[in-house]
């Protein structure tokens, strides 16, 4: 009997240890997860070519993302934000960029033979606009973030997360795309 319930205690002891050292493990993982919580993120698309372009796919960690669509030649752009809570998943590793490239002479004889027309959206309207479209150039890039949103800079937008985002600028010149990341104050 005596030999029993010493066995029982030392089980007590063990099962009170393992699950004190589970809650204190538990604890420390949940600090270390703050480090993950998702930022703000703004997206300017800017395009400074010489012809206007039609942003097809942008897409974070391959997850589909927002698409700006037309963004003009000369400097136009556009601009969209997240607040820290709209997603979820982070801050993107790479992102897989689609777009095509409209020159200013093609929409000029778009307008010329294909919206003057009478039978617009026919089947011989549409069988020409789709030879339009195969005539459009477009490029694909995949564009590793790691190096432009380095962990210095996540830091610096979690340190003040109500008021700062990470504005992340996606320059377009013709067939080229480059990405610059900063954190941005948007709120004094």
């Amino acid at each position: 009997m005596a030999q029993s319930k010493l066995w029982f205690e030392y089980c007590g002891r063990t099962v009170t240890a393992a699950f004190v050292a589970l809650m204190a493990m538990s604890l420390t993982a949940c600090v270390h997860a703050g480090d993950q919580r998702p930022v703000g993120m703004t997206l300017l698309f800017l395009n400074v070519g010489t012809d206007g372009i039609g942003v097809k796919r942008f897409d974070p960690d391959g997850v589909r993302g927002p698409v700006p669509g037309a963004v003009g030649a000369g400097g136009g752009g556009k601009q969209m934000s997240f607040m820290p809570g709209d997603s979820q998943r982070g801050v993107p590793q790479f992102v897989e960029v689609e777009w095509s490239i409209w020159p200013a002479s093609l929409n000029d004889e778009m307008n010329q033979t294909l919206y003057s027309r009478a039978d617009k959206y026919s089947p011989g309207w549409r069988r020409d606009y789709e030879a339009f479209l195969a005539r459009v150039v477009r490029h694909t890039r995949r564009i590793d973030l790691t190096p432009i949103i380095t962990p210095a800079l996540i830091e610096q937008v979690r340190a003040d997360r109500a008021n700062t985002q990470l504005k992340l600028t996606i320059r377009f010149n013709n067939d080229q795309v480059s990405i610059e990341a900063r954190a941005e104050k948007w709120r004094k």
